[in-house]
Formats: structure tokens, C-alpha cells, sequence
């Protein structure tokens, strides 16, 4: 580093008023009073962090006294002009009001005032961070800011004024800064880059202008970053984003059109491999929040100039959105998705589970309309057989081979009946492959194991008692086998097909799978599917058959009266998971 390197929002820094960037009417009224010679006893200067506002103070000042001043065009040689630039004069006070905030502090300022000018026409107080100071210093300068002696100016600078009190702001002549335009920040950035020679794209300068909030300075202080970069070598979009934490646009296309497609595997293998580049699950949902936030612009707009304005997206960005031809109904519903299950990444204290979720949530939406739903309603024993699968019937007792304490048998409706027959016709073939892995699937317990050993695992084989699951990283066969899921797996081995070992192994595009996809449901079943003839128990000769105790009336009203004490989202959590805890 060079000894007297300065860094670029230092050294670029506005000296006059036609350096100042994006601040016209600002410009325009401090002019016109310098020029009609109405100079008032006290300024405010609000506005965002990074869009000039002690820099106007300051050349505010050097108009003042300059030895050619009041003037627009200070001389920038002077005494004063020097000493205003260099912080150093003692005719312009430049006040930090976050280190000196209290009453002390304001009656050594008061103290102050009583001195003449020693260089310049004015005495100028610029007082920075204004909203800081507590109300008893307030307080204290308020008989000052009104009636100053003569000669003396102040100019408060905050990004809060809200802050200050109104008692105050009554007082001073108040300037609101606006945030800078990304067409003059790029525009600025490039003249700075050429007179430094740093190579960098216009695309990465757009990058930079649309993540400072319009400030200027958070763009230089970004673009001096990376300025080292750009001495052998261009600087790029990716480069920039890769420093600003924030995924890259083709990565996140490819994530939301494997989403979009349902293709839930390599959603989540999408995710992994974002994480593992040191992305956080919360910072990855944030930017993709973002990003369909911007795709869902594009969709709705026919006007390029108008979605650069608003987006993050360069032109190239929307021809690629653009080409996708995305349901705007779907994207909205994946974005309403990934947005509520953000609220539980923020708290979570495993938020990359809560993320895996999110994004199995928004492969699984089913957005057909209502009155596709009427013409394709399922028929009389398919409504039947789905209830089954949401709320287990009632199962004859040789069935289910237990002894329900020697009850007497009671008579059965001819309703109940039929749909007794229509059950046991409809029973699934457990010597089918394809039966016996969504049998297991729909006995785990915890719902985000069932989702992901029903979307994420491919089955490849069942032989000699043994289940083959293939996975397509070795990330993803971790997952299968951590304490979260593959204990939920055995549980369901246990209440399904006890001889049957699992086996994970790694596959690739061209493995070999069979095409099974468990149609899971989201309640826990209260009762094991039956087990395959080769492996089935037999239970004729059990001394100590089970019991099952079923829920009184009085037990179901009074859970029933216990969840009104429960708002409707937790009800509903409720419902969901059938009480139990998801890691």
C-alpha cells in the first residue's frame, strides 16, 4: 500500500457544489441563498447514509468563507478552504454527537460560540449525528439554535430525524437528501475507475450501484474492495455478488425452474451445494425471496427499462426469465410458500432443516383450479380408499389379529360393510416392490423424513429381504443415515417388515431405478400396513395379546376444548404434524 493511499470515498470526495451527485434541489436552494446573501442561523441536513450530507456541510462552509466568498466556486486554495478540507480549521467545528451527547458537552459548546471567526466571515458548528444527543443537551442549545450570536451558523446532519426533537427542527431550515439514482452511481463509478484503471464491467457496476440503498459512498467503498482485483484481471458480476454474500443469478434459476418442475431431489441437491459454498440457510432464502420476488416482476411487465429500474436484473437476466415462460399463478405460490417458511428459518435453531422443508413444500403445490378439480373428482371407492389413507378405518379383529377385550361383536351397517369389501379388494399386493417401499414410507412417523425418503431416495431393488436406496451424493446418503431421519426409517421397518435390512448406496444419471413414487399421506397411520406373506408373524398362539384402549368421549371434548386456547396457526401445526415435535 502506498504511504499516502487514500481510500476512494475519501479521495473522491465532492469539494463544490457541481461535484455533488444527485442532489439538485439541495444544490439549487444553497445557491440561490449564497447569491441573495439569506443565510439562515441554522440548517438541517436528513437523509440516507452515503448520499452527501456532511460533505454538503462542508462545501456549504467553504462557500461561506472562502477569501473570495460568499461565493459558489470556492478557490480550494485558501486558508480556509484548506483548513475546511482538511478538518482542521477552527473557524468550521465539525462535532461528533455520538461521543459527545451530554449536557456537559452542549454547554461547551454554547461556550464556544461566544468566540469571532478568525479566518473566514462565519463561525460554522456542523454538528453530525444530531439525533444522538440527549434531551437535556437539546434542551440546552435550543435558546442558542433560535438566537445565535452573529456570525455563527449550524448545520445538523442525521439519517434520523425523526429523532430530533420538533422544538429543534422548528428552528433550522431543513433539506431532505434523497438516495442516489443507480444511473449516477454508475456513471460516477466509471469515471472513477478509468482515471484509477480498474477493469471492471458495466454489468458488475450495475451489480454494485443496485446493493449500496443509494449511497454513493457504499459503492465506492465496494468498488475500492475489489479495486486490487482489477489491476490484471476484469472484474465481474459473479465477483461482486461472491463479495455482497448474495447467490448467483443462474444458480438461483436453476433452483427455481428444478422447483417449478417438482423435481424435488435436485432441489435439495441445488440447496446443498449453495450451503456448502458458505451460504447461510437464512441469507439463501432471503436471496431467493428476492429473486421471485424479481421474477414475478418480469412476468407481469413488458417494459425492460422499467424492470432494470426496480429489479436487480440486467437485460441479459430478463431474456433468460423471459425464455422460461413461468405460470405467474405458480411462481406466486411459490414465493407465498418460501416466504412463510422463512418465518421459521429466522428463529429456528436448525434452520437448513426448515429450509429443506421450504423447499419441499414448494415442489409438492397442487394449483389446478376448482373447476378442473370438479372434472377430474375422483370416483366413489378412490374418495373411499383416500379417506382410508387420511384417517385409518376401522379393521376387522382377525385382521389386525389383536383381542380388543372380548367385546361383543357388534352388528355392522350395510354402509360399513361395503366399505369394508371395497378396503379388502383394494388392499395393496405386498408381494409388489413398489407396494412394499409405500408401505414403509407411509409407516415413518416424522413428516420431514417421510418427505425426504419419498422424494429424495431411489428405489433400486428389493431382494432376499433386503431394500437397495440409491442417493445421488454422498451429502445426501449423510442426511439418510443422520439421527434426525434414519431412526424414524427403523421405526417404520419395525411397524411394517421386520427382516428387511436397508442398504444406501450412491447412483448416478445412468443407475438403473425403478420408477416409484410413494403418493404419501400426511397424517401418522395408527396401524401397520399388513407385511408380506414370506415375512408375516404368525400370531394365533400370543399369550399376551394387545389391547387398544379407544379415546372416550369425554377425553375427545375436552382435547377439542384445549385447542381453543391455541390460535388458528398452531391449530393447525397441530393437525399437521399429529403433536410431535420436528427437530
Amino acid at each position: 500500500m502506498e504511504e499516502n493511499y487514500l481510500p476512494l470515498f475519501r479521495k473522491y470526495r465532492p469539494q463544490s457544489f457541481k461535484d455533488l451527485i444527485g442532489q439538485e434541489n439541495l444544490v439549487k436552494a444553497l445557491s440561490n441563498a449564497i447569491e441573495l446573501n439569506r443565510i439562515a442561523n441554522a440548517y438541517l441536513f436528513c437523509g440516507p447514509r452515503g448520499t452527501g450530507k456532511t460533505s454538503s456541510a462542508r462545501i456549504f462552509a467553504k462557500s461561506l468563507n472562502c477569501k473570495d466568498g460568499p461565493t459558489l466556486t470556492p478557490c480550494q486554495k485558501c486558508a480556509s478552504c484548506v483548513d475546511i478540507t482538511n478538518a482542521t480549521g477552527l473557524d468550521v467545528i465539525e462535532i461528533d454527537a455520538a461521543s459527545n451527547r451530554g449536557i456537559q458537552d452542549a454547554k461547551e459548546l454554547i461556550s464556544q460560540v461566544q468566540y469571532a471567526p478568525i479566518n473566514g466571515k462565519y463561525k460554522i458548528f456542523i454538528i453530525d449525528e444530531v439525533h444522538m444527543l440527549s434531551n437535556d443537551a437539546f434542551n440546552a442549545l435550543l435558546k442558542t439554535f433560535e438566537e445565535p450570536p452573529k456570525n455563527v451558523i449550524f448545520i445538523l446532519a442525521t439519517t434520523e430525524p425523526h429523532k430530533v426533537l420538533e422544538t429543534i427542527v422548528s428552528r433550522c431550515q431543513r433539506f431532505d437528501l434523497r438516495r442516489i439514482t443507480t444511473e449516477d452511481i454508475i456513471k460516477r463509478l466509471r469515471q472513477i475507475s478509468d482515471i484509477e484503471n480498474i477493469k471492471i464491467t458495466d454489468e458488475a457496476l450495475f451489480t454494485i450501484a443496485k446493493n449500496v440503498s443509494g449511497g454513493l459512498r457504499d459503492s465506492l467503498a465496494l468498488l475500492d474492495q475489489v479495486s486490487i482485483l482489477g489491476v490484471k484481471e476484469e472484474i465481474t458480476k459473479e465477483l461482486i455478488e461472491d463479495l455482497l454474500g448474495k447467490v448467483n443469478f443462474d444458480i438461483l434459476l436453476k433452483l427455481l425452474k428444478d422447483v417449478y418442475e417438482e423435481n424435488i431431489e435436485l432441489s435439495l441437491y441445488d440447496i446443498d451445494e449453495i450451503y456448502a459454498k458458505g451460504n447461510e440457510p437464512r441469507n439463501l432464502a432471503e436471496n431467493f425471496i428476492e429473486f421471485l420476488r424479481n421474477v414475478t416482476l418480469v412476468i407481469n411487465s413488458s417494459n425492460n427499462e422499467t424492470l432494470t429500474k426496480f429489479t436487480t436484473l440486467i437485460k441479459e437476466d430478463i431474456e433468460k426469465i423471459e425464455s422460461c415462460k413461468f405460470d405467474k399463478n405458480k411462481i406466486i405460490e411459490i414465493l407465498n410458500t418460501i416466504i412463510e417458511y422463512y418465518k421459521e428459518i429466522k428463529i429456528s435453531t436448525n434452520p437448513y432443516l426448515w429450509m429443506e422443508l421450504a423447499i419441499i413444500g414448494a415442489c409438492k403445490l397442487n394449483l389446478k383450479d376448482t373447476k378442473n378439480k370438479e372434472q377430474t373428482a375422483l370416483s366413489k371407492t378412490a374418495s373411499i380408499k383416500e379417506i382410508k389413507q387420511i384417517s385409518p378405518i376401522k379393521e376387522k379383529e382377525e385382521d389386525l389379529k389383536l383381542n380388543i377385550n372380548h367385546e361383543p361383536e357388534k352388528t355392522t351397517t350395510k354402509e360399513e360393510q361395503t366399505d369394508k369389501n371395497t378396503y379388502e379388494n383394494e388392499k395393496p399386493k405386498t408381494n409388489n416392490e413398489a407396494e412394499i417401499w409405500t408401505n414403509i414410507v407411509n409407516s415413518i412417523p416424522s413428516l420431514p423424513a417421510k418427505a425426504f425418503y419419498s422424494g429424495v431416495a431411489k428405489l433400486i431393488k428389493i431382494e432376499n429381504n433386503k431394500i437397495q436406496l440409491g442417493f445421488l451424493n454422498e451429502n445426501l446418503i449423510i442426511q439418510a443415515k443422520s439421527d434426525s431421519k434414519m431412526p424414524q426409517l427403523k421405526i417404520a421397518l419395525e411397524a411394517t417388515y421386520k427382516d428387511f435390512e436397508i442398504e444406501f448406496v450412491k447412483i448416478d444419471s445412468n443407475t438403473k431405478t425403478l420408477d416409484v413414487k410413494p403418493k404419501i399421506n400426511q397424517n401418522i397411520p395408527k396401524r401397520p400396513p399388513e407385511a408380506p406373506i414370506s415375512t408375516q408373524k404368525q400370531t394365533e398362539n400370543v399369550e399376551n395379546p394387545i389391547s387398544i384402549e379407544q379415546p372416550s368421549e369425554e377425553e375427545k371434548q375436552t382435547k377439542e376444548n384445549e385447542k381453543k386456547y391455541f390460535s388458528p396457526k398452531v391449530q393447525e401445526m397441530i393437525e399437521q404434524f399429529n403433536g410431535r415435535i420436528i427437530d
